[in-house]
């Protein structure tokens, strides 16, 4: 059973959400600067998707920021399992043997990424 990746437009959603989570341009600016430091190495990939993912993990745990940047510029993998795939991503062999139950994780993280996505885009259309 193949799980199929979320559809985002990261490179659209990160300004998106670096405005609806900072409003004030200042702070914006600050962790827009914090957020560049994931990006300066080669092996740095994915950059909007990691930093979105860092941003998301930040809307929950937000005295971590410096924390997932860290974590995003040691190991973006580690990073996006713990944004994107929190659930099933800790459960080693379970989507071998137990795929229905992996595939209700995995709908469950989408769900849940995607309703915070959802509410970066209503916080922007919201006066």
């Amino acid at each position: 059973m193949n799980v199929m990746p979320m559809k985002i437009d990261y490179v659209a959603l990160l300004p998106e959400a670096l405005k609806a989570m900072y409003p004030e341009p200042s702070q914006r600016n600050e962790v827009e600067s914090k957020l560049e430091a994931y990006g300066q190495e080669s092996f740095h990939r994915e950059q909007p998707r990691v930093r979105l993912g860092v941003l998301y993990l930040a809307s929950q745990e937000p005295e971590k920021f410096d924390s997932f940047i860290e974590l995003a510029c040691t190991d973006y993998r580690d990073l996006l399992c713990a944004a994107e795939y929190p659930h099933s991503s800790k459960r080693g062999r379970l989507r071998e043997n137990d795929p229905k139950k992996y595939k209700n994780l995995h709908d469950k993280e989408e769900k849940e990424y995607l309703a915070w996505v959802e509410s970066i885009k209503k916080a922007l259309t919201t006066p």
